[in-house]
């Protein structure tokens, strides 16, 4: 327990870091994250300038998607929160609907982190070039889920980082 406490400790010491250079990477497009900038960027084989901040955009996407994962998944293990028995899904969707079972999240948020999860792993992993406007709409759903996670999130995990083993 103490080493999940010491992990989610962690996770949240760094997380705004993270979620900072996300958003960061967004802004690099425009105020609003321009999709028109992004896809151009997204679609060009000359500037390598600008690829590389769709490649910051799908880091950042990735490591706060990656970091809330990390957290559901430490917060459900150190309060011993009853998992669902489903086998199709990831660790992370499982914790998430964990948390929404434990009512710590909402079922429109727990929906909204599942979808990030699958978008993060498709961008990730996929073979074939995950189109622009995926990514982007990807991007904006990481972020924000992200964002309405770690409000709930910090509220219910406090007790439990303070408890002695």
């Amino acid at each position: 327990m103490k080493r999940w406490r010491l992990a989610i400790v962690r996770y949240l010491e760094d997380f705004p870091r993270q979620y900072a250079a996300l958003e960061n990477a967004m802004a690099a497009f425009g105020a609003d994250f321009d999709l028109q900038q992004f896809k151009a960027a997204y679609k060009t084989a000359d500037d390598m300038d600008a690829y590389n901040r769709v490649q910051a955009v799908e880091r950042g996407l990735g490591r706060v998607q990656n970091y809330v994962s990390e957290l559901a998944e430490l917060g459900v293990k150190l309060a011993a929160l009853p998992r669902p028995k489903d086998s199709h899904r990831s660790p992370a969707q499982q914790s998430f609907e964990a948390m929404r079972e434990a009512r710590i999240i909402s079922r429109g948020l727990c929906n909204r982190l599942g979808q990030g999860q699958n978008a993060r792993t498709r961008i990730e992993h996929s073979d074939v070039r995950t189109p622009a406007s995926d990514v982007h709409r990807a991007a904006i759903l990481v972020r924000d889920a992200a964002r309405d996670f770690m409000g709930s999130y910090r509220a219910w995990i406090e007790p439990y980082l303070a408890a002695e083993d």
